[in-house]
């Protein structure tokens, strides 16, 4: 026969205090578990949305800064402009284009 030992009371009372800690850690992550990760899902969805707004505002910058110049009917500008942007030459004028290699 296999004999067991008889626990000791501070054995038990160890045992009870683990088994107490674990009763509550589970009661307060089963009420606030679902909160926890709501927070954490909205502290990285502003993130995303913080960078996305910076970037958002270079664009705007960019694009104000041509609307100004396209306003201004800056004939530089216009002529760079319909050269890369439309492909467009001058009469008698030969454009060549050439591949990118791969």
């Amino acid at each position: 026969m296999i004999s067991r030992r008889a626990k000791t009371p501070i054995q038990q009372q160890k045992k009870k205090l683990l088994l107490w800690c674990i009763s509550i850690a589970a009661v307060v992550l089963v009420i606030f578990g679902g909160s926890f990760f709501n927070l954490v899902h909205n502290k990285l969805e502003l993130k995303k949305l913080n960078k996305q707004t910076v970037q958002l505002e270079k664009d705007f910058q960019a694009l104000s800064a041509e609307l100004e110049l396209l306003q201004k009917q800056d004939p530089v500008y216009l002529e760079k402009l319909a050269r890369t942007r439309y492909h467009m030459t001058k009469p008698g004028e030969t454009e060549f284009r050439f591949q990118p290699e791969k």
